[in-house]
């Protein structure tokens, strides 16, 4: 089973944010990438052939029963949630219902935060615009996860990553290469 789950919430801007982490990390990194960027459902899977193009991970567009592996990437369509089965971390897919975004970064990571202690978390909130994400990273944190946020100066939007500060001032906040390093750091890859 997955034992490390790094979490990525985006918006505008986000896209080039993912290609840029996702190049720049190890096929064989010890953790899976499950990422929530806000897109409509059709360009999802374009999405997906864009960054298995670039970079050296697995991508898989998330369906409803699949189960996650170490060093592949995820992208949520809808309404992701994670639930441990039979030894397994799976997805729970939904078509978007009442939430305002799609896919919905505070879902997913609201659920993985009631996975179990011995996964451990990792939860950063990219650019964007609104709110999502915060109330997410802080049941991550508050599940014992980490949290980082995209930098002011950094980020193309500094909506997402400024409400997620405001909830969760204990998160590390971070350039685009800051995050790289923590994510390589958490992932087990020493830089």
């Amino acid at each position: 089973m997955v034992k490390k789950l790094i979490l990525i919430g985006a918006s505008t801007g986000g896209p080039g944010r993912l290609h840029t982490i996702l190049e720049q990390l190890p096929h064989d990194l010890n953790a899976a990438v499950v990422i929530a960027q806000h897109m409509a459902p059709h360009f999802i899977s374009s999405f997906v052939k864009q960054l298995s193009f670039s970079t050296s991970f697995e991508v898989k567009e998330v369906v409803d029963g699949m189960k996650i592996s170490p060093s592949c990437v995820y992208i949520c369509s809808g309404e992701c949630q994670l639930i441990e089965q039979r030894g397994s971390i799976v997805f729970v897919h939904r078509e978007p219902s009442d939430v305002v975004y799609s896919p919905d970064v505070n879902t997913l990571f609201s659920s993985a935060a009631e996975l179990s202690k011995t996964i451990e978390k990792m939860g950063i909130i990219l650019t964007g615009i609104g709110d999502d994400g915060a109330r997410g990273s802080k049941a991550v944190f508050d599940a014992g996860g980490a949290c980082m946020f995209e930098s002011e100066a950094s980020a193309t939007v500094y909506g997402m990553p400024r409400c997620a500060i405001e909830l969760v001032p204990q998160g590390k906040v971070g350039s685009m290469e800051q995050i790289v390093e923590a994510i390589r750091r958490f992932g087990g890859i020493h830089v």
